[in-house]
């Protein structure tokens, strides 16, 4: 038997857990999903990830099959029963074979935390993907199942020797990685993609801007250039499982010294002590 998933209100195997053959999430790629780091037994910024959820859902016109409430208690039965101490929830919302009129499909199911001590320590390597993400597009700003796009790339960058690959918008500017949004270290500031470039409005994204305030550094938010990344003193990739995750060469190309950057260090540091306060 598999894992236990908390599926439309009830908590079974995944092996029983189905839909229907006409959910358009099944036909069309029409839902959400988000995927929630777990600490110690515990859902970390679950709140955000709610909201992020939930915006969604109003944007695109999906019904829940639950209450919120209910939707918090089974993601802590799936915690407990799994004995997931540390790793992540997957939650997807389906659209359902008749969104907005009749409530979709909801699915959490427990998930490892893949990344290892080593990659922090040695940082990752990205290249550039031949796939452009369109900044015009409302998909960008919402974390839908429609994730070929992200997929594609990121097998791209895995055939290359890559662990990231980076995608630029339709004007040729960075947009964010195929699973990560983009941070640079630059005379003292820190810099990232702003949202009108393409970029999904990650939830450890806005904590780096928080922190970086918090610390008196500038935290800017604008368009940024292939070059200007090559060109940053430090880099660093984000997402809700990775954290903060340095960024140490592009294409081959060094990043800064080509190694982890202290900065990066300091504000991986102090996520991780926000993350034991949450």
């Amino acid at each position: 038997m598999g894992a236990i998933v908390f599926f439309n209100g009830s908590l079974i195997s995944s092996e029983e857990a189905k839909v229907e053959s006409e959910d358009q999430g099944w036909l069309y790629g029409f839902g959400l999903f988000e995927t929630v780091l777990v600490c110690r037994g515990k859902p970390v910024f679950w709140p955000e990830h709610r909201q992020r959820l939930e915006e969604g859902r109003r944007y695109f016109d999906l019904l829940l099959p639950l209450r919120w409430e209910e939707i918090e208690e089974g993601a802590r039965e799936v915690i407990r029963i799994n004995n997931l101490s540390e790793g992540a929830l997957r939650l997807t919302l389906s659209a359902g074979p008749e969104p907005g009129a009749k409530p979709g499909n909801l699915l959490i199911r427990p998930r490892p935390r893949s990344y290892s001590s080593q990659d922090y320590r040695k940082g990752f390597g990205a290249g550039w993907s031949r796939i452009r993400r369109n900044e015009h597009s409302p998909l960008t700003q919402f974390k839908t199942i429609s994730y070929l796009e992200n997929l594609l790339a990121w097998r791209e960058a895995r055939k290359r020797g890559w662990e990231e690959a980076l995608l630029l918008n339709t004007r040729g500017l960075v947009a964010e990685g195929s699973r990560s949004n983009v941070f640079l270290v630059k005379k003292g500031k820190v810099i990232t993609p702003s949202l009108d470039q393409g970029v999904l409005p990650g939830i450890i994204r806005q904590k780096m801007i928080e922190i970086c305030r918090e610390l008196g550094c500038e935290a800017e938010e604008r368009p940024v250039t292939p070059a200007e990344l090559l060109e940053a003193e430090e880099a660093f990739l984000t997402n809700s499982l990775m954290l903060v995750m340095p960024l140490v060469k592009v294409e081959g190309r060094p990043v800064g010294t080509g190694r982890p950057g202290s900065f990066t260090e300091e504000i991986s540091r102090a996520l991780e002590a926000k993350i034991l306060l949450d």
